[in-house]
């Protein structure tokens, strides 16, 4: 698995997280940006064939999949798929930073409502069942 998959695939889990109350606010936007400058460019040495940190694709697949219209539902679904192909190839870092930025994005706007908790708990549950995670949330 590459980097710039799991940033792809991240890029999509924070957009559905984002969608999760039926429309993306500015702050859950600016949310994904803040946690990728902070969270993710210091630990990512490779760069992408512009010269650009591979952890920018996640915001990239952020926005792709918003300006295509993409379903939140699918989105999340795709990102679970991508989890459980890959999952003895994602470190339990890897597998903790999406489960704590898909909080920091549900919590960037009025705080987590009832469907962003919803889907934080199936997301956390799933990852919980990975057999690599051994992580408490």
């Amino acid at each position: 698995m590459s980097t710039a998959l799991f940033y792809k695939e991240l890029g999509k889990l924070l957009y559905a997280m984002a969608l999760a109350d039926k429309t993306i606010t500015k702050e859950e936007k600016e949310e994904v940006s803040k946690q990728i400058a902070e969270r993710l460019l210091h630990k990512e040495v490779d760069a992408d064939q512009f010269g650009s940190n591979e952890a920018w694709i996640t915001q990239f697949s952020f926005d792709t999949t918003e300006e295509v219209g993409g379903s939140g539902e699918e989105a999340f679904e795709e990102f679970l798929t991508f989890i459980k192909q890959y999952r003895n190839e994602l470190t339990e870092q890897e597998i903790e930073i999406c489960y704590r930025l898909s909080e920091h994005v549900a919590n960037a706007y009025r705080h987590v409502n009832k469907n962003e908790n919803k889907m934080l708990t199936s997301l956390r549950n799933y990852l919980m069942g990975l057999h690599t995670a051994q992580l408490i949330f």
